[in-house]
């Protein structure tokens, strides 16, 4: 009983064992026929691609080149040629659109530099035209009547009939200036004028009516004085203070613009020379009067 007991054991382990490797027999069948399948599958595709580039190189004439997979260097290098061109490009453009903006900047400043002057030359050209028109120019006084008594008692020492001369008439003028009788100098340098109003001390003779009428605040007779005196802007030594002067008559007067227009006269032409105590009153009476720049 044993034997046969021991006989059947062994049956039934040699089919379980024929079973199991029978089972993986044929799972490693069918695992193998996968990756056959799969390998078949490659080579087909491969194959086809393979066919398509001969009927390629055939159709065109071109050799066939077989190029490794990945992207083709000469497309790199030809892409990175192209993208540093680029660069180039946009930095060049950038450069040019600064370079436009200074030229614009640089047209509006001169402009506007241009149409300043401009408006200046006019504004001062009007203010002297102005000036000449409120007040006609001083006559000569009439001629008079030669009297009948003789030369000699005319010129006679201490006699009261002599007509100083030109010089001493303007001497006598300038001394009442300088010696604070203003209203009395005012009328020996207008009497001057009309008598020697063609002289070569005529515009200084203007320049110190407009002193005499401007320390006693009589501004609109001042800037008169002063405009006739600055005709043409003249080269002396009294010129600076004259514009200065001016200026600061008009600013009484309510016209800022006309007193800044004869700062920008003085700065332009005399400011290099004029002393600095008038060149601290120029720029005093620009902040009052407020003028730009």
């Amino acid at each position: 009983m044993t034997e046969a007991y021991t006989t059947g054991f062994r049956r039934t382990l040699l089919a379980t064992g024929g079973g199991l490797v029978l089972a993986a027999a044929l799972a490693a069948s069918a695992s193998a026929q996968t990756d056959t399948d799969r390998r078949l599958d490659r080579l087909d595709k491969e194959m086809r691609e393979i066919r398509a580039i001969v009927f390629q190189g055939r159709d065109t004439g071109q050799p066939v080149v077989v190029k490794p997979e990945g992207p083709d260097p000469a497309v790199e290098a030809l892409q990175g040629k192209i993208d540093q061109q680029d660069q180039a490009v946009r930095t060049l453009s950038g450069q040019v659109e600064v370079l436009m903006h200074d030229l614009e900047e640089a047209k509006h400043q001169n402009a506007s530099a241009h149409d300043a002057e401009t408006e200046l030359r006019g504004e001062v050209k009007a203010l002297q035209d102005q000036l000449s028109r409120s007040q006609a120019p001083p006559q000569p006084a009439p001629e008079q009547p030669q009297q009948s008594a003789p030369q000699a008692d005319q010129s006679a020492p201490g006699s009261g009939g002599a007509v100083p001369s030109e010089a001493g008439a303007f001497k006598s003028a300038k001394a009442q200036l300088t010696g604070g009788d203003y209203a009395g100098a005012a009328d020996a340098l207008n009497a001057y004028l009309q008598q020697y109003g063609s002289s070569a001390h005529a515009r200084e003779a203007y320049y110190l009516l407009g002193e005499s009428y401007y320390v006693r605040s009589l501004y609109g007779d001042a800037t008169t004085a002063y405009a006739r005196a600055l005709k043409d802007w003249p080269k002396t030594s009294w010129a600076p203070d004259a514009t200065v002067k001016l200026s600061r008559a008009l600013s009484q007067t309510n016209r800022s613009d006309q007193a800044c227009s004869a700062l920008g006269e003085f700065d332009r032409r005399y400011a290099g020379t004029a002393l600095k105590a008038v060149r601290a009153r120029a720029a005093a009476t620009a902040t009052a009067a407020k003028c730009a720049g």
